[in-house]
């Protein structure tokens, strides 16, 4: 039997406030679209987890055996209910919505303060995609035999792990920043761009106390570092300068 593939318009959970507040307990959503598989098959283990990647009735019809660690090719229907749309659009092979709506829109983190142009805000694209909040690791048959799945905490998507940064690595990180600059002044460099390189360091080294006083939280703070100054590197080989000498370029370059 050949895999069937469907378009089904279903309702994405959202959380209440993303990166703020990832519970749902004001029942947001947002119409999406579903290309994909009518089906799937969960290869699950004793555990009512995933042990391997899904499959499809293709897959199925072809014959293979069932590795010995999965104890059943658990059927999701993919138009059953939004769960089952949700795996199926987390886990099947699917059309990229990403490609179709992403960058659309922008949001601004509240808890990104605007301290300067200098300072970039924490933000994020939307419309949100379900890989945007959901796990697709978390992926579960409880006992009831129906799927379930978690969303991201807060702290997992900024940190990529469910913990809090301290201002003890706000200044690791700083200290990075700038141990990575360190060359960056040269002697017969520009002066504007001398100047620019200076200021920059300058504000690394203030940086902890510049996002304390502006009450910004270490995990948002690590969005919010200066930028570097600008600057293009020459091309390979750079045409003379209107007096006949060669641009600057920094020393090694």
């Amino acid at each position: 039997m050949a895999t069937k593939i469907i378009s089904h318009e279903w309702n994405l959970p959202l959380p209440n406030d993303f990166l703020v507040d990832h519970s749902f307990s004001d029942g947001k959503s947002r119409k999406a679209q579903y290309d994909g598989p009518d089906k799937i098959y969960l290869q699950l283990g004793a555990d009512g987890k995933e042990k391997y990647g899904p499959l499809t009735e293709d897959d199925i019809a072809d014959g293979r055996p069932r590795p010995a660690d999965v104890v059943e090719w658990f059927e999701v229907d993919c138009a059953a209910n939004d769960t089952n749309t949700l795996i199926c659009q987390l886990r099947g092979p699917v059309i990229d919505e990403k490609e179709e709506e992403r960058g659309t829109g922008e949001v601004v983190h509240s808890g990104s303060p605007d301290v300067g142009s200098e300072y970039p805000r924490l933000s994020y694209a939307t419309p949100l995609m379900a890989d945007d909040i959901y796990n697709f690791e978390s992926v579960k048959k409880n006992g009831s035999d129906q799927l379930e799945i978690a969303a991201f905490t807060v702290r997992e998507k900024i940190n990529g792990a469910d913990v809090d940064l301290t201002w003890d690595n706000i200044r690791s990180m700083r200290n990075r920043n700038l141990e990575a600059s360190d060359g960056s002044v040269a002697t017969d460099m520009p002066t504007a761009l001398s100047d620019d390189w200076k200021a920059y360091r300058q504000k690394l080294r203030d940086f902890p106390k510049t996002m304390l006083d502006a009450g910004v939280h270490p995990n948002i703070a690590q969005s919010m570092f200066p930028q570097e100054p600008n600057f293009a590197p020459p091309a390979r080989d750079p045409e003379a300068n209107a007096d006949g000498s060669s641009p600057w370029a920094p020393p090694g370059g």
